[in-house]
This record gives C-alpha cells, structure tokens and sequence, in this order.
C-alpha cells in the first residue's frame, strides 16, 4: 500500500482539530451555559464532510453554505406540512418528504443552490438533532455545520502546512 503524504496531513489536521472542537463544546456543555447546542459535534462533523465533499477549499466553502442552510430551511417545511397540514399521517408524511426532498433537487437550478448532496446533509442534520421547529434544534443544527464548513477549511489549511513543513 502506497500512503498519501497529503492524505497523512489531512488525518494529522483533522485528528488534532476535531479532538479540540469536541473539547471545546465539552466545556462549553459542562459550563452551564443558557445557550442550548446539544448536538453541535454532531452537525460540526457534518459541516465538515459537506465541505469536502463539495471539493474542499474555497468552493467547498461556497457549495456548502447556501446548500447546508436551505436543508435546514427543507427539513422546516417537511416538518410543517406533516404536522400542520397533513396532520402526521402515512400518506402526509409521504407528500411532506416528497415535496421538501424534489424542492431539494429543484433549487440545484440555481448555481449557488446547485450541491444537492449539502442541501440533503442539511436536512438530515436538522431531523438527527430532533427536528423541532424551535431553536434547541433550528441554533445547533446551523451553527454545527457552519462551523463544521469552517473547520474543514481550517483543517485543508493546516494540512498543507503540515504536508509542506513537517512532512517534506
């Protein structure tokens, strides 16, 4: 097996980054803070594969953004329309998916909305956070993955300088 130099610096990088970030939420946590953001880890992680997978760097950055957020914003209208219009049953439930999830898709005809798999890893934070419409879900499910988003470009960084100073 050949190793990736690049590849080692990116795991060095995230290693040291996610294990800080996870620290740092911990204390955070344990402070007593008014401010709920249980599951941030959780919507950081997410952030971060959304910035990769949207071809890391700069245009990682502006894929991820606007394509993470109207997930979010998706998910909402999902949530609403089973709950409020369709009144949770089976087929609203279908109707409710389907519309938020070809709303998805659809908003890919606008260039900065056009990275369907951000949009999709929005929603899905926002229904693995608990999917209440109500800031315990709606402020920790955006600031994770805008961090996260932050973070994997942090992380791209710091591993080129590793790639670059220490592994050369």
């Amino acid at each position: 097996m050949k190793v990736d130099k690049f590849l080692v610096a990116v795991s060095i990088s995230i290693f040291l980054l996610a294990g800080l970030f996870n620290l740092v939420y911990e204390i955070y946590a344990r402070s007593g803070a008014s401010f709920n953001l249980n599951g941030l880890v959780v919507a950081g992680f997410l952030g971060w594969a959304t910035f990769y997978a949207g071809g890391a760097g700069k245009e990682g950055l502006k894929k991820g953004i606007p394509a993470n957020l109207t997930g979010i914003f998706w998910a909402v209208v999902i949530v609403f329309l089973w709950d409020k219009v369709f009144s949770f049953n089976l087929f609203g439930a279908f109707l409710s998916v389907a519309i938020g999830a070809g709303a998805m898709c659809f908003q890919a005809n606008l260039k900065p909305l056009s990275f369907i798999p951000g949009a999709f890893i929005g929603c899905s934070t926002f229904f693995a956070l608990g999917a209440a419409i109500d800031g315990n879900t709606l402020w920790p499910a955006a600031i994770g993955l805008l961090v996260g988003l932050l973070l994997g470009y942090i992380s791209e960084i710091f591993a080129k300088y590793i790639n670059n100073k220490v592994l050369k």
